[in-house]
């Protein structure tokens, strides 16, 4: 008599002929399949910078490469600091922002290094937090005019606060902006301070200032 297969590798079986493990497994390609796009993105983008450095050296324009020198260096800098902010699900967000939302550029300003997950702070409510006002603004620049659109997003650490500033410049749809922003203020947590929020035709400020002492 053969004997009974043990419960916990049936339901090991069970799970990987179900829907369910399929549609873990089309997540898990989706991914993969994003994870290369912004490899290819960034590989991009970087032999662009190596072409110009190149094309200044080759036509002898030695005046111009401490100018680019600088800006490779701060790029490479502020990437440094964005893969360190050691929340996963919000590095991923913040690079895939920058490759995958055309119609808003975004500047991400840092002063120095930022580890989220070492604050005092709940990891998943700043992403949540930073996604849903980001997300804001593009959905807002969607339905605005035709034209530049820019957002920068500031991390300033300090001795006992966190602040998180995002400054939006391009036509904007103000009630519809202000309502979302509203709506993501009314589930802010304790510690959680929005200090300013001014919108007007052209230009948008937040400023969410994260108590670490509380």
């Amino acid at each position: 008599m053969m004997s009974k297969r043990p419960d916990c590798e049936q339901l090991v079986l069970d799970y990987a002929q179900s829907p369910a493990a399929a549609a873990a497994e089309d997540g898990d390609s989706e991914q993969n399949l994003r994870f290369i796009r912004l490899l290819n993105h960034y590989r991009h983008d970087w032999m662009n910078e190596i072409q110009v450095l190149f094309g200044y050296v080759k036509l002898k324009k030695y005046d111009k490469l401490e100018s680019l020198m600088e800006k490779i260096k701060h790029k490479v800098q502020i990437e440094s600091y964005v893969a360190k902010l050691g929340i996963p699900d919000l590095i991923v967000y913040l690079l895939a922002y920058q490759t995958e939302v055309r119609e808003i550029t975004l500047s991400i300003i840092m002063k120095q290094e930022i580890h989220l997950d070492e604050l005092p702070v709940d990891p998943h409510r700043i992403y949540v937090m930073v996604r849903e006002v980001m997300e804001t603004f593009k959905h807002n620049a969607r339905l605005a005019a035709e034209g530049e659109h820019a957002l920068e997003l500031h991390l300033l650490q300090e001795k006992d606060a966190l602040l998180v500033r995002f400054v939006y410049q391009g036509d904007v749809k103000e009630a519809s902006l202000m309502q979302s922003l509203q709506r993501i203020r009314q589930a802010s947590v304790p510690g959680e301070a929005w200090e300013a929020v001014q919108v007007k035709e052209n230009e948008a400020a937040v400023s969410i200032l994260l108590l670490l002492n509380t």
